[in-house]
């Protein structure tokens, strides 16, 4: 994996083009467009639901992501354009999750990934088949590295994008992506090796 790749932009307009049409369909949508927040879910549906399966939910997500979904149109007086709508979706969807997990309805899922439940993986939408190298190495990560990964590198966030829906300093993202990528080359260089990267350097579990 390359890392100095990770979290750049491609330099064609499309994927301006595409956030423009998402800032113009929320801003639709806060004036109560029905019509312009359907638009929105139908764009936007596979990518949430695949963070949260990449985020280690494999059961229940067409439900949190219906959840998401709702929490959006409940708060869409509140977006702003100056924030990009895919920044403002993830951090919904993320509190989703936070909040399942206070709730302690889906601990177990959340917090466990692609330990255990990867066995059941096969159940879930859009998990069906078997698994890539890449996604086994993720599942060597812990929730935090996890999480950040997914949001830069799978669902296409700019670093400073990932900071604002964690809550963290950029350079906290660029570590942690740093972190994420080392623990990862050791999984996939050591395919069915017992020891967990994480603790590797000393027993020390980055973050």
């Amino acid at each position: 994996m390359n890392e100095d790749a990770i979290g750049k932009k491609p330099d064609s307009g499309v994927g301006d083009a595409s956030a423009a049409e998402d800032i113009a369909l929320m801003l639709r949508a806060k004036a109560d467009d029905l019509a312009a927040f359907s638009q929105l879910v139908r764009k936007h549906q596979n990518a949430v639901m695949n963070f949260f399966l990449r985020s280690g939910v494999y059961r229940d997500v067409e439900d949190l992501a219906q959840e998401a979904f709702l929490k959006l149109h409940r708060a869409r007086h509140g977006y702003r354009p100056s924030a990009k709508f895919t920044t403002f979706l993830y951090l919904i969807a993320r509190q989703v999750m936070i909040d399942s997990i206070r709730r302690g309805v889906r601990r177990a899922k959340l917090m466990e990934g692609y330990g255990k439940e990867a066995d059941t993986a096969e159940d879930a939408p859009g998990m069906r088949g078997e698994r890539g190298d890449a996604e086994k190495a993720l599942g060597c990560l812990s929730p935090a590295l996890r999480e950040t990964v997914v949001l830069v590198v799978m669902q296409g966030l700019t670093h400073v994008e990932a900071a604002e829906v964690l809550g963290i300093p950029t350079g906290t993202v660029k570590s942690r992506i740093s972190a994420a990528m080392r623990q990862m080359r050791i999984a996939l260089e050591a395919p069915g090796a017992t020891r967990n990267p994480q603790t590797d350097a000393g027993g020390r579990q980055e973050d």
